[in-house]
């Protein structure tokens, strides 16, 4: 959808015929977490804000049926326009070097794309297309994690007394219960292969009417279930749970029944193999999940040796009739709670959940607990059952996902977004795999795509500054309720005044994250010898508060020494570079004098004993703030930015042609409407290539965002792509925003046109009998249109003669036809005519029948048969007739 918005085509491709996942497959009682929803916007927050709609709110809506979510997203995918391809798998990919060109899929569509998108819960896409992934659960060691690997020590959804893991109770030689494994061979916080289990979000009703009650599932086994009967009866007299999954209220007497106890929904090492299965398999441990739960549900409502306040507490819950009407009234999605996880260059980690370390490119916020559950049931070396792997430990807040976590490491697939399997450990996915967080993750990815084919670059290599900017002017939150200071003197190390240096510095702007975008750094050398010096000229004396700004990486300081040079003296703080990057960071309120001094009123950044090895201790240089704490807060720099959000276009040729798009958004209050100034610029001729812009844009009173659309003029010129740049111009009452502050958008000529550019030189251009429409400079009876349509060179001399190059059989009813092969084009018309006397021609659908029999995306094959024979009394005609399509 977000695609659409943003002027590009796009398909999507459904594994079943159910648009939503697990939001329309049950899981209504949505993961938003213990630090409310505010942090859930965008497309995400449009999805639940129209799911409350359906139910007469005003707002957003986070616990709703599974019926209504898949309403609303059919209908947004309607009103977006995205074609939707219904049971599509991918079963091949093809690539050329590390550029994905089409996806095959099981049934045998071919789908050729600029970008591409896996949001898909397995990774498939990103497996075939060759990218770097893991399964399972990284030791603690891996990432400096805490709760990662094998968790023995679980106590959520645990067993609360002792159950015998024997077929025989208490006794080894019978062997182990179905289900249960061998003690785990490896140490609490140590890896292995397994993924924590999987489930169906059962939505169930007690409502009479509207319920089917859910019989013994064939296939169903007992012995299965002899862990149940075992808790339950392992002391019957103190078992007071009555419960076996949740009963979370849904509208009209519905649930949301996920799991909840030792023996719950989760089928427990069911999902093994599932990962890397072919999809006959995967849907093989799909109805074996199905089963469980059908089995757990008749087992606990039915079965003797559940005790009978079980059984009634339970008995009235069945199937809702009108939900999943064509899937048994049974949700249509396994809930896949984690398959593969792409490793990319920056892995999200337990820290960013904690808050020790916060991703600088920030596409979305996640805030749910750390949440796993279990991977597997073992027996302790007492002999019983024990639930291994849930982890439920609360982050801080919410907090930021990285964009270099959706995308491929930098050498891997330059045309692949991954924002469900993203780059992240085990633990710290169990955070942000919710639905909400993912939609989130999803619209960066489409914009970033966007932006990737506009600029003509990888995933890898899409501007940030740039994509924040659209994110954020397509209202979704990157950061929590901020704590950034406002106003202030900044020193930046680009600052021709008030900075000065000390031994080699080398300026560079790898990574994100600096004032400015750049910064300067050590290069891990000289330690001891180097540092910078940075001096504001201070307005008036007084308490001043210091605020430190550094592009962070893996391979900074940790220790770096930071001098505050006051009247008073010297105060020196170390600040760990590695960390906390692409931020203002405090380093507390000093007294300063008023005016410059660079012993009395300065900061200097120094690299003594900053070394760590050869590869780590690069000490950052990049900007310090002064802001005066009087008392009051000064009033915030309004901030302009200036972006294409759209920058690709061409000259109309039909309906849906594309217009470029200049977006431009604004920081602070909104109450006032502001004018800003912009510089036009480019090769482009306004009036005649494009419709002229203004030389302002205004933001009317209320508005954060304003557009400016870049319209071509149609044209029969072959003058080649020409540009129109966009810049911020100075102006009273704002800054420019220097990350992002100009724009080029390219405009194409026409397909035909830009052929033409391409075969003749510019002497011929000039030359309408060498270039034009109709001329045919090298005599082999085709003109310039057909030369075009037909894929033929128009100054090579095609020797195959005219006549030839279509094909006219008249079939043995009298019925001519006529075969044509084609270039796919939208500015061009081929129409196919019938005529009985030369003179009166038609061509619509009763006169001629089109079939498309071949279409590699380039070419067309089209058969056009004349719906009327030809007999004795009368001669039958048929062409194909080529023009320029109309504008």
């Amino acid at each position: 959808m977000q695609v659409k918005r943003m002027g590009k085509s796009v398909v999507l491709l459904n594994f079943n015929n159910h648009l939503g996942g697990l939001s329309s497959s049950g899981l209504g009682q949505t993961d938003i977490g213990s630090f409310g929803n505010d942090y859930i916007q965008g497309l995400s927050r449009e999805f639940y804000t129209r799911v409350g709609a359906k139910y007469g709110a005003s707002g957003a809506r986070f616990t709703f049926e599974p019926k209504r979510a898949e309403q609303v997203f059919d209908e947004m995918a309607a009103d977006a326009g995205v074609p939707v391809h219904h049971f599509s798998r991918i079963e091949s990919v093809v690539m050329n070097g590390q550029r994905i060109v089409s996806v095959t899929m099981d049934n045998g569509n071919v789908f050729r794309a600029t970008m591409f998108i896996d949001a898909s819960y397995e990774g498939d896409l990103l497996k075939k297309a060759g990218v770097s992934y893991t399964v399972g659960r990284e030791a603690n060691a891996t990432y400096g994690e805490t709760i990662n690997g094998i968790q023995r020590n679980t106590s959520g959804h645990q067993f609360d007394r002792a159950v015998s893991a024997y077929v025989v109770p208490n006794d080894p030689s019978s062997g182990l219960l179905p289900g249960v494994n061998p003690n785990p061979s490896g140490a609490n916080g140590t890896a292995d292969g397994l993924i924590q289990a999987y489930c169906f979000r059962m939505c169930l009703t007690n409502v009479p009417a509207n319920r089917v009650m859910i019989t013994k599932p064939e296939g169903y086994n007992e012995a299965e279930y002899e862990i149940l009967f075992r808790w339950i009866e392992s002391n019957p007299a103190t078992f007071t749970r009555t419960r076996f999954f949740k009963w979370d209220g849904m509208p009209n007497g519905k649930t949301d029944s996920n799991n909840d106890g030792a023996v719950s929904c989760d089928y427990i090492g069911g999902n093994n193999n599932y990962v890397e299965a072919d999809y006959a398999t995967r849907e093989q441990v799909v109805r074996e999940h199905e089963r469980w739960q059908r089995g757990l549900v008749w087992t606990i409502q039915n079965h003797p040796r559940v005790p009978e306040n079980i059984r009634t507490a339970n008995a009235a819950w069945g199937l809702p009739l009108d939900e999943f009407p064509d899937n048994n009234h049974w949700p249509y999605q396994l809930y896949i709670r984690e398959a593969r996880r792409m490793i990319s260059d920056y892995v999200m980690t337990e820290k960013h959940c904690t808050a020790v370390e916060v991703a600088p490119d920030s596409i979305g916020l996640a805030a749910y607990t750390m949440d796993s559950h279990n991977t597997q049931r073992y027996v302790n070396a007492s002999g019983h059952v024990r639930n291994e792997g849930d982890v439920q430990i609360n982050v801080k807040g919410p907090y930021p996902i990285s964009y270099r976590a959706i995308v491929p490491k930098v050498g891997e697939c330059e045309n692949l977004l991954v924002p469900w399997c993203l780059s992240a450990s085990h633990v710290s996915f169990g955070s942000f795999r919710m639905e909400p967080v993912f939609m989130m993750t999803g619209q960066s990815a489409a914009t970033a795509a966007c932006f990737a084919i506009d600029d003509g670059v990888s995933v890898q290599q899409v501007s940030y500054p740039k994509l924040r900017a659209q994110l954020l002017a397509d209202k979704m939150k990157l950061t929590v309720a901020s704590t950034e200071p406002v106003g202030g003197i900044i020193v930046d190390n680009a600052d021709a005044t008030g900075v000065t240096t000390t031994g080699e510095w080398l300026a560079s702007s790898a990574s994100t994250g600096a004032h400015n975008g750049s910064y300067l750094h050590d290069n891990n050398t000289g330690k001891g010898t180097k540092s910078v010096r940075y001096t504001p000229t201070l307005p008036e004396p007084g308490k001043y508060e210091i605020f430190l700004r550094w592009a962070e990486n893996g391979n900074r300081a940790t220790n770096v020494p930071v001098d505050i040079n006051l009247p008073a003296g010297t105060t020196t703080v170390s600040v760990n570079q590695k960390t906390n990057g692409g931020a203002w960071n405090s380093l507390g309120e000093h007294t300063f004098n008023q005016g410059f001094s660079e012993t009395a009123g300065s900061v200097t950044i120094r690299t003594s004993g900053t070394l760590i090895d050869v590869n780590n201790g690069y000490v950052i240089a990049d900007a310090v703030r002064f802001v005066h704490r009087d008392g009051t807060v000064p009033e915030p720099d309004v901030r302009v930015s200036l972006w294409g959000a759209n920058t690709t276009t061409a000259e109309p040729y039909g309906p849906g042609a594309p217009v470029g798009q200049i977006v431009l958004s604004r920081t602070q209050s909104t109450t006032q409407p502001l004018t800003v100034q912009l510089a036009v610029s480019g090769d482009a001729t306004p009036g005649s290539d494009y419709t002229a812009l203004p030389a302002t844009a205004t933001f009317p009173a209320g508005a954060a965002t304003v557009s400016l659309p870049i319209s071509p003029l149609a044209d029969t010129l072959a003058e080649g792509t020409e540009s129109v740049g966009v810049a911020l111009a100075p102006g009273a009452g704002y800054l420019a925003d220097t990350t992002v502050q100009s724009a080029s958008v390219a405009i194409h000529d026409r397909p035909f046109d830009d052929w033409r550019h391409s075969k003749f030189n510019a002497a011929h251009l000039n030359d309408p009998s060498i270039s034009g429409d109709l001329a045919d400079p090298d005599g082999d009876g085709l003109n310039n249109l057909l030369e075009f349509v037909s894929g033929s060179e128009p100054q090579a001399g095609d020797p195959t003669p005219p006549g030839t190059r279509g094909s006219i059989v008249i079939g043995a009813a009298g019925y001519q036809t006529l075969t044509f092969r084609r270039r796919i084009s939208p500015d061009i018309s081929c129409v196919a005519e019938v005529s009985p006397d030369l003179v009166d021609w038609r061509s619509d659908p009763g006169a001629v029948e089109l079939t498309t029999m071949e279409d590699d995306g380039r070419m067309r094959t089209i058969q056009a048969r004349d719906l009327t024979p030809e007999t004795a009394a009368g001669k039958r005609f048929i062409r194909l007739r080529v023009v320029r399509a109309q504008n």
